[in-house]
This record gives C-alpha cells, sequence and structure tokens, in this order.
C-alpha cells in the first residue's frame, strides 16, 4: 500500500486519495460484501458489531461504530450508484439502532438534517488501485457551523486510520 493521502481543506468537501496494493476487484468487493466491510471500516480501535448493506441503487447501509468506551456511531444511508468495480455512490446520516434519525453522539449538536454524498472510485493501476473517497456535506452551508468543521476534521482523521485498515485488510485477501 503506498501512504500517499491527499485531501481538501473545505468542511463542506473531503476529498481522500490512497494507492493500495491490491486489484480493485477486490477492493470492490470488501467495500459491497458485509462480511468484509465489517472487518475493516472504521479507523482503529472500533468495531462493527452490526453491519447490512445491500450494494445496488436505493439499497441501503446501516452500521455501528462501537469505540473503544462502549459509545455506539450508528450510520444509515442509500446507494445510489453501484459501477462494478469502477464506482460507489451512497448518501448516509447518522441514525440509532433502528434508524431513526439521531445526534452523534460525540457531535450532538450536529445538525439532524446534516448527510454526507460519499463517492468511492476505484481506479485500475495494474494490480494496484488507486481509491479516491470523494464526500460532501448536504447541505453545503451546513459547513459553517463550527460543530460540523470539527465533525468533518474527525472525519478525515478517521478515513485515514480507515483505509490504513483497508490495506492491511486486503493484503491477506488479495
Amino acid at each position: 500500500m503506498a501512504n500517499e493521502l491527499s485531501k481538501t481543506e473545505d468542511a463542506a468537501e473531503l476529498v481522500l486519495s490512497r494507492t493500495i496494493d491490491a486489484p480493485r476487484d477486490v477492493l470492490f468487493k470488501v467495500w459491497t460484501q458485509a462480511e468484509h466491510f465489517a472487518q475493516w471500516f472504521g479507523p482503529r480501535d472500533v468495531d462493527l458489531p452490526f453491519c447490512k448493506i445491500d450494494p445496488r441503487p436505493g439499497g441501503t447501509l446501516h452500521f455501528c461504530h462501537r469505540l473503544r468506551d462502549g459509545t455506539e456511531v450508528w450510520v444509515k444511508g442509500a446507494y445510489r450508484e453501484v459501477v462494478a468495480p469502477e464506482r460507489l455512490v451512497f448518501s448516509s446520516g447518522f441514525v440509532d439502532a433502528d434508524g431513526r434519525a439521531a445526534p452523534h453522539p460525540m457531535f450532538p449538536d450536529l445538525p439532524l438534517d446534516a448527510t454526507v454524498l460519499t463517492t468511492v472510485t476505484f481506479a485500475d493501476l495494474g494490480g494496484k488501485t488507486k481509491l479516491t473517497i470523494r464526500q460532501a456535506l448536504l447541505p453545503p452551508e451546513a459547513a459553517a457551523n463550527d460543530i460540523v468543521r470539527r465533525e468533518r476534521e474527525a472525519a478525515r482523521a478517521g478515513w485515514g486510520e480507515t483505509l490504513d485498515r483497508l490495506g492491511d485488510y486486503v493484503s491477506t485477501k488479495a
């Protein structure tokens, strides 16, 4: 896995790229199969005790990040686009265990209507894959809120650790 990580500085948009030493069909599989996704998706010391994904346009994703201290962060969203093995697009927001909009436990003042549109692209580099993740905050004006900026900074750090875990995970699956 190459260790480059590019990023934007705009709170309304987060862009990260990483070259991972695995074929893109392997990466696409671990992004779209719950049994794999649950093994790597999240920062270090975070588990996914619940993970349901249905990667097709209109299908849902619903998962729980459990932090070491027991805090649970539930996320639910819907796939908008699935183009194997090139692209995934999904929206998501913070919810409770039943899938209803709920405050983020670490950022309780985050607007409940704020959602994130995530686009993941998988570029074939001849046995390696350039993975690019683009997240757009919706509505974009929510980024003016200080709490949203802090959550997005935490998201940026979490994505770095998540991509490290992904690289480690696929190194055992390639």
